[in-house]
């Protein structure tokens, strides 16, 4: 991995079987485009810590059970971006849109039609086999 490259955290905030999806808004960069909830990592601060506070900021929701699902790295024109997805699988509140974006629950399978971030699209299959219920 690039010692250079900026972290971000991403959460997929898991309920019944769906994910939570958020549509970056007009006034975000790539915008239209859908994401898992997230953000850079700020300087002295942990990946939870990073997680707590950008979903706390994005969507006014607390979390209180999640684990490092997969780690990838990804060229972009800037350098590289580390990204750190997070499956979370326990929360408080109502996620609601603080920075404009549209929230969507959906399933892996009704997420091939939605046009996802490049680094979020390539996991999307991954993701389906780990929220398989027996």
């Amino acid at each position: 991995m690039s010692a250079d490259a900026i972290d971000v955290v991403a959460a997929i905030i898991v309920r019944e079987g769906r994910f939570l999806a958020a549509r970056r808004s007009a006034s975000m960069t790539e915008p239209g485009f859908w994401e898992f909830p997230g953000g850079k990592v700020e300087a002295e601060e942990t990946l939870g810590q990073a997680l707590v506070r950008e979903l706390e900021e994005e969507l006014s929701i607390a979390i209180d059970a999640f684990s490092l699902w997969k780690v990838k790295e990804k060229k972009v024109k800037a350098g590289a971006i580390r990204l750190f997805f997070h499956l979370v699988t326990e929360f408080s509140g109502a996620p609601t849109p603080r920075e404009g974006q549209e929230l969507a629950w959906i399933t892996c399978e009704e997420a091939r039609g939605y046009s996802f971030l490049p680094a979020d699209e390539e996991i999307l299959s991954e993701l389906s086999a780990c929220l398989q219920t027996p």
